[in-house]
């Protein structure tokens, strides 16, 4: 599906009352509006028909319907379930909420996943692994080939680029990343090694972004948020989108906020108020 991108979202009755259509951009679309008017519900409607294939029962009584139309032509809808893994979508939540205590002792049995957020870092840790060890296979492969420096270099630019965006996010609090770990591990300025669970919310929220980013590899992909900047500083909110197309401009950003400061960097065009899309239920 390289350079599919999604170009129509269409909603049947939402919350029973109006119907909805969206035309998106292929690189940043920001859903707002007042609370209450139903743009968490959207985008959380779009994140069950990427990960179910459809919309979950506790949605149900949110709309009717939901379709999606592709650059290419195809279309999914909730109506006609379907395999969501064939189609290169991350879906990111930034709610801390508590994990259960025995869906912690379950899913981990260390003590460190106690949060959603936890859980999300642990699971992006096997991924963070993988992505480095096929760094390494390109690096190895190069050297026997004889490449350049210069092209070496190339295939870690992208991560050398990840580490330098984490290094000047944490950079107030004295901590950053451990460039000798395999694995997502932190220093503090007293050379303490902390783990990913370790963070704040807001740290652990931004590196669940740019890692989710990272781990891409540049590749053509779509990404859905709602809400990104909870517990993210005004300033990280202010650079998220150039932190995330730095790292990847070619994926399609969705995304669901309330925050003037995500989209003062110059994204206000790509601003669309869900006032401004829905119209009275259709009578078909």
């Amino acid at each position: 599906m390289a350079e599919v991108y999604i170009r129509r979202i269409e909603i049947k009755g939402l919350w029973n009352i109006c119907d909805l259509a969206w035309e998106l951009t292929p690189d940043v679309n920001i859903l707002a509006g007042s609370n209450g008017s139903g743009k968490s519900t959207v985008l959380r409607c779009l994140s069950d028909l990427f990960t179910l294939g459809t919309i979950s029962t506790g949605h149900r009584c949110r709309m009717q319907a939901i379709e999606v139309e592709f650059t290419d032509g195809t279309s999914v809808s909730s109506e006609q379930p379907f395999d969501p893994s064939i189609y290169n979508v991350s879906v990111i939540s930034t709610f801390d909420t508590t994990l259960q205590e025995s869906e912690a002792i379950y899913k981990l049995s260390d003590g460190t996943v106690a949060t959603y957020l936890d859980w999300e870092l642990y699971k992006l840790q096997n991924r963070y692994l993988t992505y480095q060890l096929e760094i390494g296979k390109h690096v190895i492969g190069a050297l026997q080939m004889g490449k350049s420096t210069a092209d070496i270099q190339a295939f870690t630019a992208r991560k050398t680029l990840y580490l330098d965006t984490i290094d000047a996010l944490l950079e107030a609090t004295g901590k950053r990343v451990d460039r000798d770990s395999d694995t997502l591990q932190f220093k503090t300025k007293y050379g303490a090694t902390i783990r990913p669970d370790q963070l704040s919310s807001g740290e652990k929220q931004i590196l669940i972004i740019l890692t989710h980013v990272l781990i891409q590899s540049g590749r053509n992909f779509i990404l859905i948020m709602d809400e990104p900047e909870i517990s993210l500083h005004f300033d990280w909110q202010r650079r998220l989108i150039e932190d995330i197309r730095r790292l990847n401009p070619n994926l399609q950003l969705i995304v669901a906020t309330h925050s003037p400061a995500v989209v003062m960097n110059g994204w206000t065009d790509r601003v669309s108020e869900i006032g401004d899309l829905v119209r009275p239920i259709s009578k078909e």
